[in-house]
C-alpha cells in the first residue's frame, strides 16, 4: 500500500502542475486543449476527487 500512496502522491502533484499549466494557456488555446477532452469533469474538479481520495484513505 506504501508504493501505492505513493505513486498516488505523485500523480497528484503531476496533475496540479498539469492544472496549472492549462490555466496559464487557458484563454489562447481553449480550443486545442479542449478538443477530445477524455473526462466528463472540469480539470479542477478531478484533482480536488484524487486529493480527497487519498485523504479519505488517510482516514481508514
Amino acid at each position: 500500500m506504501e508504493k501505492f500512496n505513493k505513486a498516488l502522491i505523485e500523480a497528484i502533484s503531476s496533475w496540479s502542475r498539469l492544472s496549472g499549466e492549462w490555466e496559464k494557456i487557458e484563454d489562447s488555446h481553449s480550443d486545442i486543449i479542449s478538443k477530445n477532452y477524455p473526462f466528463t469533469k472540469d480539470f479542477r474538479e478531478i484533482l480536488n476527487d484524487l486529493i480527497e481520495w487519498k485523504e479519505s484513505m488517510e482516514e481508514n
